[in-house]
């Protein structure tokens, strides 16, 4: 048995996971999240999928050489399709663009149920997914992780039936991670400011209509 160890942002993503839990990892790869979860004691058990038979045969190679089949149910899967049975508590859904989370999470009941937490890693359209989160989801939690140059959010929520509506900047950056203040979402602001400058001088230099960026812009920069 060879101790997982996570990435950064796979850590962090972790961490959110609650204690005695019995999590599902959708889009798994190499099942590292389940595995780190079941070692470590967070989780009591573990299913792990994915919708390509490669990184099941990955996931079901690492499951095996760290002594985990009793622990951990893998199997090849479209999204949540097939995961009520196992009864996961907190389902995990990591690097895949946000607007395809939301699908995965639109297409469930089960995650409706009381009780179950998503954890939501998405590598791009971080606003498409609050957008819609917003219509009966709760977010409860929210992280900024910089990692290998990249900035990354993590998105916790649970649904409670009750409609939200943000703002378009807590959309985009997150109205728990704008009420944190943590440095790291702060360099993450800067970050987010100085892209969408550099959006605007291209416009600028192509005589484009500038008025929806300047306003994103003056919106970021209130958050300062």
């Amino acid at each position: 048995m060879k101790q997982i160890k996570l990435s950064k942002r796979l850590l962090t993503v972790a961490s959110l996971v609650r204690n005695g839990s019995v999590v599902a990892d959708i889009g798994t790869d190499h099942a590292y999240i389940p595995i780190y979860l079941v070692q470590n004691g967070i989780s009591k058990r573990a299913i792990a999928t994915d919708i390509n038979e490669g990184p099941i045969l990955r996931a079901r190679q690492n499951i095996i050489e760290n002594g985990l089949r009793d622990k951990i149910a893998c199997y090849v899967a479209s999204g949540l399709d097939g995961i009520e049975p196992q009864e996961p508590t907190d389902i995990t859904i990591c690097g895949m663009g946000g607007e395809l989370i939301a699908k995965i999470i639109d297409a469930s009941s089960y995650i409706r149920n009381d009780g179950v937490n998503l954890i939501l890693q998405p590598m791009t359209s971080a606003l498409e997914l609050r957008e819609y989160l917003q219509n009966g989801f709760e977010i409860y939690n929210e992280k900024v992780v910089f990692e290998d140059g990249k900035y990354y959010q993590i998105i916790c929520a649970r649904y409670d039936g009750k409609p939200r509506k943000y703002t378009s900047v807590e959309l985009e950056m997150g109205k728990i991670n704008i009420e944190s203040g943590e440095k790291i979402f702060l360099d993450f602001l800067e970050y987010t400011i100085l892209k969408k400058k550099k959006i605007l001088k291209g416009l600028i230099a192509g005589n484009c209509n500038t008025e929806k960026i300047e306003a994103e812009i003056r919106e970021l920069e209130a958050l300062r």
